[in-house]
């Protein structure tokens, strides 16, 4: 009986071992999705700011065609 009872003991401990190493994984793991995600959030920022500047250039110049429209048809009405 004692020699059922020690493999029993043995074979819990490794359980124990297994779950351990598994724990220790998927904490590693975690840390490096997280470090995954941070990068991801970093880029779509700089995504979000170039955007933000394209947006603002685009108005700037829709200002200029503007101007220069009314520019032009002033000239055509002065003909």
């Amino acid at each position: 009986m004692k020699y059922l009872d020690t493999i029993a003991i043995v074979l819990l401990l490794c359980l124990v071992g297994v779950g351990f190493i598994i724990m220790q994984k998927t904490v590693e793991s975690n840390a490096v999705t997280a470090d995954i995600a941070l990068i991801q959030a970093k880029n779509k920022t700089r995504v979000i700011q170039e955007v933000g500047l394209l947006t603002a250039e685009m108005r700037i110049l829709q200002r200029d065609l503007d101007a220069i429209r009314d520019a032009l048809e002033k000239e055509q009405e002065k003909k």
